[in-house]
């Protein structure tokens, strides 16, 4: 097929070899003449994984708000020899009076950007790769609007540039300084904007958006059990020190969370894991209280995000489908029995790194137990009295 875009072309300096075009596309359309080069996929790939759990994310910012948007440009890269360019600037200057150049006439065209493309061709053959913006890209492309995007693109762009440009974007980007969000706000509607950046799951003042969503959002195990003050419910069960122990240790434990500062899919891995949890321990979720006990969530959450972990770095198993985690977490909790929690503990429940390190520790030798066929689930278990089960 054949594709021709309205365009302003630029030349950013005088003596470059690069030169990048600007315009304004449907994200649906996009998507089916873009490829994407990811790291471990393709020879020379230089984009992330792409994740479920962010796109997801960057759906549910929109969906929040009808006047939500992402002003930020995607940025694309079209491979060497693809494209045509025809300049409709003399055309243009003969129709419009007005000077369209923006005082920068030397640097700055208009005309129509043309390729063509094979809609089901594999991705690597694609005319076009995306270089910065792939999650927000994808994410709104699944949307049901048909939402347009601003892209800048560079033509000719060897993967060498391609790659240049995506390490020079990703490490020279920084957030914004809490105290610099409460200047720019000052002049506002505080209350009204506050409320828009909830909804929105945007860090705002004291309240971490992560911990807004696992407190409010309907796919959370922990919804409305979280003690803090943004709960007006009476169930306060949950300190918040709790989930952020179980937080810290997921990120820091799951290959690029840390390092990409990814707290969207910190946050849904860490609710998919724990929808698990609570379908798979109906019968203690609330009522059983070692089992609800800090000591007793963190280290339930390490050893399962340990297990998870070696999966995901042995197989081809997507930590970011909330879905096969659900899925892999229910078999890491198949051999636990909830006796465990239903018994007397010979160890005192205290929040501290020894009784931690006891309950993970039984955990497993409770899963190789029961996966022998050959011992009761209770044998050499720490916490457990070893006269336990004697008169059974």
């Amino acid at each position: 097929m054949r594709k021709e875009l309205f365009v302003s072309k630029v030349k950013q300096r005088d003596n470059s070899e690069i030169n990048f075009t600007v315009f304004v596309a449907s994200s649906k359309d996009i998507k089916k003449w873009t490829g994407i080069t990811r790291v471990g996929e393709e020879d020379k790939g230089h984009q992330r994984v792409l994740k479920e759990t962010r796109l997801k994310a960057i759906k549910k910012f929109i969906r929040s708000d009808n006047n939500n948007t992402i002003p930020t440009s995607i940025i694309l890269a079209f491979q060497p020899g693809t494209t045509n360019y025809e300049s409709l600037s003399q055309r243009l200057d003969d129709c419009v009076e007005k000077n369209l150049t923006n005082e920068i006439e030397d640097k700055i065209d208009y005309g129509i950007l043309t390729f063509d493309y094979d809609e089901n061709a594999e991705e690597k053959k694609m005319p076009a790769f995306v270089v910065d913006g792939q999650h927000r890209l994808m994410g709104l492309a699944e949307l049901e609007e048909d939402i347009p995007v601003l892209v800048v693109a560079i033509l000719d762009a060897t993967p060498e540039e391609q790659a240049f440009q995506f390490i020079v974007i990703n490490n020279k980007s920084a957030k914004v300084k809490t105290d610099n969000v409460k200047a720019i706000i000052a002049d506002f509607n505080e209350d009204e904007l506050q409320e828009r950046l909830k909804k929105a799951r945007v860090n705002y003042k004291d309240i971490p958006a992560t911990l807004l969503d696992i407190d409010k959002s309907e796919e959370s195990p922990f919804k409305d059990l979280m003690d803090w003050p943004l709960n007006q419910t009476e169930n306060k069960e949950i300190k918040l020190t709790t989930i952020e122990g179980c937080l810290r240790y997921t990120r820091n434990q799951i290959p690029g969370l840390k390092e990409e500062d990814d707290e969207d899919s910190t946050k849904y891995i860490f609710m998919a894991i724990w929808r698990s949890v609570k379908e798979n321990f109906p019968d203690l979720w609330r009522s059983n209280e070692k089992f609800m006990s800090k000591v007793n969530i963190n280290a339930l959450n390490e050893y399962i995000i340990d297990r998870l972990e070696n999966i995901y770095v042995m197989s081809d198993f997507d930590i970011f489908d909330e879905a096969k985690v659900e899925e892999y977490t229910k078999k890491i909790l198949d051999p636990i029995n909830k006796d465990y929690w239903e018994s007397d503990w010979v160890i005192k429940i205290q929040d501290n790194a020894v009784v931690r390190n006891t309950i993970k520790k039984d955990l497993k030798i409770m899963s190789h137990n029961n996966a022998s066929g050959r011992k009761e689930w209770y044998e050499n278990l720490e916490s457990i009295s070893p006269d336990f089960g004697v008169n059974e």
